[in-house]
């Protein structure tokens, strides 16, 4: 066993997760929020996924493994996202950038890189469309996967979502075989989630002017009925 997997498996034990709340459930998929955090990042170009990872992810795994500025040694975290910024043409190199999430003891001040292909990315407050899908991924997966959860979200009459680019998202490590977890995430862009939140607080003001309207009806028919009934008595009396 190579020493950089033997590192892997000390790595992956109970690890730090990036936190997220789930919005809403949809069919098919669920709405997610992410809040702002910083990410350590590695970039590169090719046709194809799968033959890049190997090499981000060691680069990735060399700088928390103490290839770092002051030299020390950072958690692993859960999960790992790469960017995917699709090329013009199948036979184009897309770009892709692999991520681990800064451990919350270093989000203020992440350990510098000595290796230059390193960088930290401030990802803003994020709010994606996701689903989960299992097993060990390839090309072909990825682009099934991401496809099915389009055609999920259009077909739900989503508006502001992002599809040109996405996540590919893994929470286990390499020699995990079974109950896999990974994702696509598709971003929702802030003018989108801004509306959203407008739609459903308009909602939720006239269900309360609706329920305010009920209620009135039902006490001026109660009011109704009691003056109804002193009258029969006043009546019934003569």
């Amino acid at each position: 066993m190579s020493a950089i997997l033997k590192g892997i498996r000390a790595a992956f034990g109970d690890v730090e997760m990036t936190p997220y709340t789930v919005m809403v459930e949809r069919d098919g998929y669920e709405e997610r929020l992410y809040p702002a955090r910083k990410w350590a990042c590695t970039t590169m170009k090719g046709t194809s996924q799968q033959e890049l990872v190997s090499p981000m992810f060691r680069a990735l795994f060399n700088y928390i493994s103490g290839k770092n500025d002051p030299n020390i040694r950072i958690d692993m975290t859960s999960p790992v996202t790469t960017y995917v910024e699709p090329g013009a043409g199948p036979t184009c190199e897309s770009t892709f950038t692999m991520a681990f999430l800064v451990p919350e003891e270093h989000q203020l001040t992440p350990p510098l890189s000595v290796d230059k292909t390193i960088f930290i990315e401030d990802r803003p407050e994020l709010t994606v469309l996701t689903r989960r899908f299992g097993g060990y991924t390839s090309d072909e997966i990825i682009i099934k996967e991401a496809k099915e959860l389009a055609e999920a979200i259009k077909k739900n009459g989503e508006t502001g979502v992002n599809f040109d680019q996405y996540y590919v998202v893994g929470y286990d490590p390499p020699f995990k075989l079974f109950s896999r977890r990974n994702e696509i995430w598709f971003v929702k862009t802030k003018e989108s989630v801004k509306n959203q939140e407008m739609n459903e607080m308009i909602e939720k003001v006239i269900e309360i002017d609706l329920k305010e309207e009920c209620k009135s009806v039902v006490k001026e028919s109660e009011e109704e009925d009691k003056v109804k009934e002193e009258e029969k008595v006043q009546q019934d009396g003569e």
